[in-house]
C-alpha cells in the first residue's frame, strides 16, 4: 500500500511524518506515531521505509523488550550492533512493541508499562547521544498514559502523527447467506487479539485489585471481548463489552462508550441477533455524532444497514447506507464509498432487483481497481458473480468467480479463496453438476478448518449436505446438516441454527419423514420470530406450508403460504413473493379454488419473468397447463 492509498486524513499525516523524518535524518528527533490498527501500522512502515531508501536514508527497526522496557537500552543495543549508526550515516529508527506493554503481566509493585513511563522521564537527556530520528509507534491507550505519566518526555516530542483505522473490504457472502460486507472499525471482520484470554483476565484482576479506577480497564475489557469473539465464545465476549461500557459510562468516557456499544452491536449481529444489535448501534451512532467523528458515524451506519438487511427491513437499510455514502464522499474516503456501494448492491440483490445490484457492484469494482485494492477487487467480482448467478447467467457468473479466485490466490488470502471455491460449488450445484460441486465445497471446508473459521465451516457443511442430497445420498446429507447445526449451536449463531434446521426440515420432507420436517421448521420459525428475522420467518412459514401440502392438509398449507406471502410483500422480497404465490397456487388448486390458483400462478410468472428467472417462469407455465387436470382434495 502506498501513501496514496490512504484515506485523506491518514495521507496528510503520512506525508507530514515522512517530511519530519527526511528533514532531520542526521539529528535526534522524537516522532510519535499513534494508531490502534496493527495492519495499517505495518503497511505505513513498509511504505515509508521504501521512500527513505529511495532517498539514500537507511531505515532500521528495533523492538522494545517487555521484560526490559527501556527505550534508551533498546537504542543502545541497536547502535552497538549496527555499523551505519556508528559512522554517522543518515538513518531513521522505527521503535516497535510499545503496544505489547498493554499485554504484560502486572507485578506486585510496578508493571512493566509503569516502569517504561518512569524510565522515559529521565531518558530525555540520555537520548541526546543518538543522532538520528526515532519513530515510536504507540497504540492510543499507551499514548494517552504516556502524556499523563511522562509529561516531560511528552513535551519533548518533535511531532505526533495520528492514523485512524482504514476501512477494509471483507469477503462477499453467498446468495442465500449473510450477503452484506461490513466496513469494520477499528478491527477486522473477526476481532483479533494478540494477547491470550488468560493473560488478559489476569491483567484485569490485578489492575482491579491495585488501581480499580484505571481507564486502562476499559481498553482491557474491550480487548478481552475481542479475544472471546474471535473464538466464537460470544456470551463471555458480550459480558466483557458490557463491563467496558459500564466503566466508560461511569467515567463519562464518550469514545470508550462508543467503542463498547459498537462492539456489543457487532457481536450480537455475529451471533445471529441483529434485532438486539439495533439499539446498541443506534447508541454508538449517537456517541460518534456527539464526538463529530464522521468516520465512526459512517462505519456504524454501515453495520446498522447490515442489521436492517438481515432482518428484511430493506427500506431502512437503504436509507442508512445512503447516509453513510454521503459521509464517505464528504470525507473523500474512496474505499469507504466502495464498501457502502457494495452494501447497497447487496440490499437490491435481496430485493431481487438484480440489474440495479449489478450497477452498484460495478461502481464498487471500479473504485477497487482505481485504488489498486486487489482484495476489494476480488470481493466485487465475487458479488457480481452472485448477481449473475441469481439471474440464471451461470457461465458469466463462473467467469467472475474464477477471476476472483485467481486474485485471492495471488494475494494469499486463504479465507477469500475459500469463499470463491464455495461460490463455484454453489453454481455447479445449481447447474446439476453435483459431484463437481462437492469437489469445490470440500476444498472450501478444508480452508475453513485450516483458518479455524467455524461459521464458514458450518456454511460449507450445509452446502455439502445440499449436494449429497441431490445425489440421493440422503443419510450423508442429513449428517452434514446435523454437523452444521451443531456448529451453529456451539457458537450461538441463531440465524445459522435456523438455516440449518430449515435445511434439515427440507430433507425430511423429501424422504417422507413429515413429522420430523414439521418439528425442524417450527424450531426455525421460533428462532426467526425470536430474533426478528422476517425473511427467515417467511421461509419457515412457506416450508411448513409445503409439508402440510404433502400431508394433503391443503387448508393448513394455504394458511401458511398466505402468511409467507404477506411477509415477502412487507419486506419487498420479490422472489420470495413469487415463490409464495406459486406455492399458494398449488394449495388453491387442491381446495378447488382454480380461478384464484390461476391468478396466483400468473402473478408469480410475471414476477419471475420480470426478474429474468426463466426456469421458474416455465414452472408456472407448466402449472397453468396442468391446472385443468387437477382434482380438488
Amino acid at each position: 500500500m502506498s501513501a496514496l492509498d490512504l484515506s485523506p486524513l491518514n495521507h496528510r499525516a503520512y506525508r507530514k511524518l515522512l517530511l519530519a523524518m527526511t528533514l532531520e535524518a542526521q539529528r535526534l528527533e522524537l516522532l510519535l506515531a499513534i494508531t490502534d490498527d496493527r495492519n495499517l501500522q505495518d503497511q505505513i512502515i513498509t511504505a515509508y521505509e521504501a521512500e527513505l531508501k529511495a532517498q539514500g536514508i537507511t531505515p532500521l527497526r528495533v523492538r522494545l523488550d517487555p521484560k526490559r522496557p527501556s527505550l534508551r537500552a533498546a537504542l543502545q543495543d541497536l547502535t552497538d550492533q549496527t555499523p551505519a549508526l556508528q559512522t554517522g550515516e543518515p538513518v531513521v529508527v522505527t521503535v516497535l512493541n510499545a503496544g505489547e506493554l498493554l499485554g504484560v503481566r502486572l507485578k506486585d509493585e510496578k508493571s512493566e508499562q509503569e516502569k517504561f513511563f518512569f524510565s522515559l522521564q529521565w531518558t530525555r537527556e540520555a537520548l541526546q547521544a543518538f543522532a538520528f530520528p526515532i519513530v515510536l509507534w504507540l497504540p492510543d491507550a499507551i499514548a494517552t498514559r504516556l502524556a499523563q505519566q511522562a509529561p516531560d518526555f511528552w513535551s519533548w516530542r518533535g511531532g505526533v502523527f495520528e492514523f485512524a483505522p482504514e476501512t477494509r473490504p471483507t469477503p462477499e457472502g453467498q446468495p442465500d447467506g449473510q450477503f452484506l460486507r461490513p466496513m469494520p472499525l477499528p478491527t477486522e471482520e473477526r476481532p483479533q487479539s494478540t494477547i491470550p484470554i488468560g493473560d488478559l483476565e489476569h491483567q484485569i484482576a490485578q489492575l482491579e485489585a491495585t488501581a480499580p479506577d484505571s481507564p486502562l480497564l476499559i481498553t482491557l475489557y474491550n480487548n478481552l471481548g475481542d479475544a472471546h469473539a474471535n473464538q466464537y465464545t460470544y456470551q463471555p465476549a458480550l459480558e466483557a463489552y458490557e463491563k467496558a461500557l459500564t466503566l466508560a459510562t461511569s467515567k463519562v468516557d464518550v469514545p470508550g462508550q462508543a467503542r463498547s456499544l459498537f462492539n456489543l452491536g457487532k457481536t450480537l449481529s455475529r451471533c445471529g441477533r441483529p434485532l438486539q444489535a439495533l439499539d446498541y448501534y443506534q447508541q454508538a451512532l449517537d456517541c460518534y455524532r456527539t464526538l463529530a467523528d464522521h468516520r465512526g458515524e459512517a462505519s456504524v451506519l454501515n453495520h446498522l444497514g447490515i442489521a436492517y438487511g438481515s432482518l428484511g427491513q430493506y427500506a431502512q437499510a437503504i436509507e442508512v447506507f445512503q447516509q453513510s455514502l454521503s459521509l464517505m464522499r464528504e470525507m473523500g474516503d474512496r474505499r469507504g464509498e466502495g464498501v457502502t456501494l457494495n452494501n447497497l448492491g447487496s440490499v437490491y440483490r435481496s430485493l431481487s432487483q438484480y440489474h440495479k445490484a449489478i450497477e452498484f457492484y460495478q461502481k464498487d469494482l471500479a473504485i477497487a481497481r482505481e485504488m489498486g485494492d486487489r482484495q476489494g477487487e476480488a470481493a466485487s467480482l465475487g458479488n457480481l458473480g452472485n448477481a449473475y448467478l441469481l439471474l440464471g447467467h451461470y457461465r458469466k457468473a463462473i467467469e467472475f468467480y474464477q477471476h476472483s479466485l485467481v486474485i485471492r490466490r495471488e494475494i494469499g488470502y486463504r479465507q477469500g479463496e475459500g469463499k470463491s471455491l464455495g461460490s463455484l460449488g454453489n453454481i455447479y450445484y445449481l447447474m446439476g453438476q453435483y459431484r463437481e460441486a462437492i469437489k469445490y465445497h470440500q476444498k472450501h471446508l478444508s480452508i475453513a478448518r485450516e483458518t479455524s473459521d467455524l461459521q464458514i465451516e458450518g456454511g460449507a457443511l450445509n452446502s455439502l449436505g445440499l449436494a449429497y442430497f441431490s445425489l440421493g445420498q440422503h443419510s450423508t446429507a442429513i449428517d452434514f446438516y446435523k454437523q452444521s447445526l451443531a456448529i451453529a449451536r456451539e457458537i450461538s449463531d441463531r440465524q445459522g441454527e435456523g438455516k440449518a434446521l430449515g435445511n434439515l426440515g427440507n430433507a425430511y420432507l423429501v424422504i417422507g419423514e413429515y413429522r420430523e420436517a414439521i418439528e425442524c421448521h417450527r424450531q426455525y420459525l421460533a428462532i426467526a420470530q425470536e430474533i426478528g428475522d422476517l425473511r427467515g420467518e417467511g421461509e419457515a412459514l412457506g416450508s411448513l406450508g409445503n409439508v402440510y401440502h404433502k400431508l394433503t392438509q391443503y387448508h393448513d398449507a394455504l394458511e401458511f403460504q398466505q402468511q409467507s406471502l404477506a411477509i415477502a410483500r412487507k419486506i419487498g422480497d420479490r422472489q420470495g413473493e413469487a415463490s409464495a404465490l406459486f406455492n399458494l397456487g398449488n394449495a388453491l388448486a387442491r381446495v378447488g379454488e382454480k380461478l384464484e390458483a390461476r391468478q396466483s400462478y400468473e402473478t408469480a410468472r410475471a414476477l419471475f419473468a420480470e426478474m429474468g428467472l426463466e426456469k421458474e417462469a416455465k414452472y408456472c407455465d407448466e402449472a397453468l397447463h396442468n391446472l385443468g387436470n387437477l382434482s380438488s382434495g
